[in-house]
């Protein structure tokens, strides 16, 4: 009864969220559970490996709305493994009712078609509801601050510089960054979550 009890003491301090979403770094790359976010010049990062990692960020961001109930507005999370989404629910500028914008690029598109502005303006609407989740942990409370400021499809270190997360017309270096910081915005929500 006692091993039982102890078992069962450990289980309820273990939080979910922090087992299921590991949130790191290796390198130049943030990684959530062991998936690079990022492309550099030197280092082969295949597409599926991007997708599957902006789909546990999306899952992860899902969770954690739920938690605090935030309701997102213009937005609705579809966390979908590699192929997740960001549904437009409202008509604001940029963005259709309806429209269905994707978190994960097939390799070998080119930048032209159409498919890929729904991979930038996804990326956009997930910094955008991440934000949204940031305004939320601060009406509950005031002392919380990411460490990285979110400024439109921009985030900003302490230093001004800033780093766009639209991967066309971006360096790779940059939006390798980009995705660090966001990831690491991620893990500072997690924890206040948890």
């Amino acid at each position: 009864v006692r091993n039982s009890k102890f078992h069962f003491n450990r289980l309820r301090t273990v939080n979910v969220l922090n087992a299921a979403f590991h949130i790191w770094h290796s390198g130049p790359f943030g990684t959530i559970n062991y998936f690079r976010l990022g492309k550099l010049p030197g280092v082969q990062v295949e597409w599926e490996e991007i997708n599957a990692g902006l789909g546990q960020a999306c899952l992860l961001l899902y969770c954690l709305a739920r938690r605090v109930k935030l309701e997102f507005r213009r937005f609705r999370l579809v966390p979908y493994g590699s192929y997740s989404s960001i549904e437009v629910t409202e008509e604001s500028p940029g963005y259709k009712r309806h429209d269905e914008l994707n978190m994960y690029r097939v390799k070998g598109y080119k930048y032209y078609f159409d498919w890929d502005k729904k991979f930038e303006k996804g990326m956009c609407a997930f910094l955008d509801c991440l934000k949204q989740f940031e305004e939320k942990i601060r009406s509950l409370d005031p002392q919380f601050s990411m460490p990285y400021k979110i400024n439109g499809h921009k985030l900003e270190d302490k230093n001004a510089s800033s780093f766009s997360i639209k991967f066309q017309l971006n360096s790779f270096e940059e939006w390798t960054k980009a995705l660090k910081y966001m990831l690491t915005n991620l893990k500072w929500s997690l924890a206040w979550v948890t």
